[in-house]
């Protein structure tokens, strides 16, 4: 199996789990896990309008996960249009093979367009499986912040005298380090994958500059 196909039945395999697994499971089987959390019992012991307002912060939790599902919707996306991208390859592989003059050179053109959209898919389907790391860090970083939050509000209403909340904040700038120099590495990717789109453009140019249309507003398929 090719890289392109590895990472293709990765890709499917991902469709497998649901978001809500993937939140639960990922991030401590990552070795991403907080070392500071509070007690639901904890929590319980808390006058109920102040329950209702810690758990407004849960928000940036949800949020964290959104945002991570909506990364694996574009990694799960370009895997299905790299199936058609190879279909229409193959297709216009058939044409050729019973085309004459010219028509030849531009079903070349065409087909190097399918290609470099195929690597240029394979460029950004790394780049998001890192973004998708750093979805992981900022998940991670969601939650700490939302344990703060809880471990402020005891600390406030007396409910454990000894907690301590510096360990909570601690934890909070450490993750919030940690994403910071990981989102450099996501940043130096995507001007990387910024080069691999260009080629792929250059090379959309030049087939529909062959069969006299203009690439503007074009899709890849097309």
């Amino acid at each position: 199996m090719n890289r392109r196909n590895q990472l293709r039945a990765l890709g499917r395999a991902c469709l497998t789990l649901g978001l809500a697994a993937l939140a639960a499971a990922c991030l401590p089987a990552c070795g991403m896990t907080l070392s500071y959390t509070v007690d639901e019992d904890m929590l319980q012991r808390l006058p109920k309008a102040s329950r209702r307002s810690v758990y407004q912060a849960e928000t940036i939790v949800t949020i964290a996960i959104d945002a991570k599902g909506a990364v694996k919707r574009k990694i799960d996306n370009t895997i299905r249009e790299d199936d058609r991208l190879e279909a229409k390859i193959s297709e216009a592989k058939d044409r050729r093979g019973k085309a004459s003059g010219d028509q030849v050179a531009k079903i070349d053109l065409e087909i190097r367009m399918l290609r470099a959209k195929l690597d240029y898919n394979d460029a950004f389907v790394d780049h998001q499986r890192t973004v998708l790391k750093l979805s992981d860090l900022e998940l991670l970083l969601a939650r700490a912040q939302f344990e703060l939050a809880k471990a402020q509000l005891i600390k406030k209403h007396s409910i454990q005298g000894d907690m301590a909340v510096e360990d909570f904040e601690g934890q909070v700038k450490d993750i919030q380090a940690r994403v910071a120099e990981f989102r450099k590495d996501v940043d130096e990717e995507a001007a990387d994958l910024k080069e691999e789109e260009n080629r792929w453009l250059e090379a959309k140019k030049a087939y529909f500059a062959a069969i006299g249309e203009s690439s503007k507003g074009w899709w890849t398929e097309q």
